[in-house]
């Protein structure tokens, strides 16, 4: 699986990298019918314009013919993250049965 975390005007910890990717790992049970080259998983993480103690998360998953976006926001990188996953793993279910074929 090919992955990015960034930092947009604020610096990720190793150990929040490590929670991070626990989070986007449980992605893994939607994707396992694609080829590692055929996905790229891009997270990105800024401080709240509205409040800056808050973390917005941005989780994009860039598959074969769609592109998806979900985001959090919460108190903590981990926790955006994790929010960002469950929107995420809804929008990988609806993927995959739009893929499937018509009986």
């Amino acid at each position: 699986m090919a992955y990015q975390i960034v930092g947009i005007d604020m610096e990720v910890p190793e150990e929040t990298q490590a929670q991070i990717l626990e989070h986007i790992g449980k992605l893994d049970k939607f994707l396992t019918d694609l080829p590692d080259d055929t996905f790229y998983i891009r997270v990105a993480l800024n401080h709240n314009q509205r409040n800056p103690k808050w973390t917005d998360a941005l989780v994009d998953v860039a598959l074969p013919h769609a592109k998806l976006l979900a985001r959090g926001k919460a108190s903590t990188a981990e926790h955006a993250v994790h929010l960002a996953v469950i929107d995420m793993e809804r929008q990988l279910r609806e993927y995959k049965e739009r893929l499937k074929p018509f009986p």
